[in-house]
């Protein structure tokens, strides 16, 4: 019986499909092109069962289509369809994708935004620390010059001598470096210097 399939056109095996839901012809039909098919589409699209499963649609959608359309050439309607699904796959897969890559953009800048807050406030800490290091006239010395005290205006304030202001800074930037060290990487991060 598959041998007068397999003498028939192409042309002659869409119209058994299309006018008397000839399953045996549409066997034919599959094995003729699937292989044909599979090839071009993967060739386009690079992955095997992406391309078995466009060539499985694009039969699947012949069969359930086959009482609508009239077709004059069979390869060019098989491979129109095929193209179309084709196309179809890297819309779907650029949407997917664009809409992937804007969810990581929102994670990522979250993610980073909470670490740079937890590095933020342990950075924070050390620092405290640090001064908890320093001699209480080190300490007020070093502050006040954070404040934006001039030395001179340090050494009238504390009654010290600016020599003595400067030496104070030094030995406090000098532990607090050495106390922060680890954490001088991720400050860098944090407060680029521009």
């Amino acid at each position: 019986m598959n041998n007068i399939y397999k003498t028939c056109s192409d042309e002659n095996i869409l119209v058994l499909i299309s006018e008397q839901d000839d399953e045996l012809a549409f066997e034919e039909l599959y094995n003729r092109y699937f292989k044909i098919l599979f090839n071009y589409t993967f060739s386009k699209v690079s992955d095997r069962f992406t391309a078995q499963e466009i060539v499985q649609e694009l039969f699947v959608s012949v069969w359930q289509q086959r009482n609508r359309e009239t077709v004059i050439s069979c390869k060019a309607f098989l491979f129109t369809i095929a193209k179309r699904l084709i196309i179809s796959f890297y819309r779907k897969e650029y949407t997917r994708q664009h809409h992937y890559d804007q969810w990581e953009i929102r994670q990522t800048g979250a993610t980073d935004s909470a670490d740079q807050s937890t590095l933020a406030s342990d950075l924070q800490s050390r620092y405290e620390e640090g001064l908890h290091l320093l001699s209480p006239k080190c300490q007020e010395v070093f502050v006040l010059s954070r404040q934006g005290f001039s030395n001179k205006q340090i050494g009238e304030q504390l009654a010290i001598a600016e020599k003595t202001v400067e030496q104070h800074i030094t030995k406090a930037l000098r532990i607090l470096k050495e106390h922060l060290k680890e954490h001088m990487i991720c400050a860098l991060l944090l407060f680029p210097l521009y």
